[in-house]
């Protein structure tokens, strides 16, 4: 890391209540501890104040929900801030970059981990983890369907092409699908990775369209299918109250892509959470696979990355610490507080 750099701001950086001024527009102190700014907070129509000291938006709903986000981007980042700021903020097969700079992003959260541990060449690791395979290669990384590997930052080709396959005719204006992590081998493997850190595993239930730019259930299931693909179970999908669709998508994408990739790679799909979070998602989508396919599907959490991060290796010190300190809500988001037995 450069002499420069300091982590986030963490779970020892804020203050233990929010200080709320009186009056409107709605203005607080700023949450940094020991911060005497007053701020108005971000509504809908107003981007806020950002704390001159600490370079922070302070957010507070009506409800009292609270978070902050970062004036600079690069603050977010814990490994190749400009980088990240210059070719992936505004990259055009990005969604989003907007909200990169938020303490709950989860694209940060993606970044942080796994560009680091690209930099520390302990992909294969995650990926034996999820496959089983024991290859120490390093696969190629693709966040967002980027290409990380080599720093071309290029749009991967399988992806567009399972995008044209599946998404050049869909009957609403919506995102197309945009795998937030996958983990190539060619011949070996082809891993999608939906990520979430404070979002659930959202669905389509049987029924009308809820939102303009979702899909119904019937038609996610329609579109999303090919007469070669094995994995999913169409009549159990068909069957069953409701679908992730995001799931669904990811593993009929990363079947797809695996086929067309050729050479034995085989396709795998991992819901990667919070510990405690989602498994009734996960358990629900596990029995939309066939069960001969049972292992192509696993559910995994961030802390799980976390515990595989040697703590004797000091190259792992910033990672570890930023698992530890992470934020949101400004209280500790990572269950990593001891190590499991």
């Amino acid at each position: 890391m450069p002499a420069s750099f300091s982590l986030p701001y963490g779970t020892t950086d804020f203050d233990a209540e929010v200080r709320l001024e009186p009056g409107l527009p709605r203005r607080v102190r700023c949450y940094v501890k020991g911060c005497d700014r007053i701020l108005q907070t971000p509504t809908r129509g107003n981007r806020g104040e950002s704390c001159p000291v600490h370079g922070i938006r302070c957010h507070l709903s009506g409800t009292g929900r609270v978070t902050y986000s970062y004036s600079d981007v690069r603050r977010n980042i814990i490994v190749d801030q400009n980088l990240f700021a210059t070719r992936i903020v505004g990259h055009p097969f990005k969604y989003e970059s907007h909200r990169l700079g938020n303490e709950n992003s989860e694209d940060a959260v993606t970044w942080n981990v796994f560009r680091s541990l690209q930099q520390a060449r302990c992909l294969h690791e995650i990926a034996h983890w999820i496959t089983s395979q024991d290859i120490h290669q390093e696969p190629l990384l693709f966040l967002w369907g980027i290409c990380l590997t080599g720093d071309t930052f290029q749009p991967w080709d399988l992806l567009m092409a399972a995008r044209k396959r599946f998404e050049s005719r869909l009957p609403v204006e919506r995102p197309l699908t945009e795998p937030d992590i996958a983990l190539y081998l060619p011949g070996c493997y082809l891993i999608l990775i939906e990520a979430k850190f404070t979002s659930p595993n959202t669905y389509y239930p049987n029924g009308l369209r809820i939102r303009a730019a979702d899909l119904t259930k019937d038609e996610l299931l329609a579109i999303y299918n090919d007469r070669r693909l094995r994995i999913l179970n169409l009549i159990a999908g068909k069957e069953a109250d409701r679908v992730h669709y995001q799931l669904w998508r990811n593993m009929v994408f990363a079947e797809w892509m695996a086929l067309s990739a050729g050479s034995q790679t085989r396709a795998y799909h991992a819901s990667l959470t919070r510990a405690g979070k989602e498994a009734e998602s996960c358990a629900e989508f596990r029995g939309l696979i066939h069960p001969e396919f049972g292992d192509r599907f696993v559910h995994i959490a961030w802390e799980d990355i976390y515990f595989l991060l040697d703590e004797s290796d000091a190259s792992h010190a910033d990672r570890r610490r930023y698992f530890q300190t992470k934020t949101t809500g400004l209280q500790q988001a990572f269950r990593v507080s001891n190590k499991p037995p």
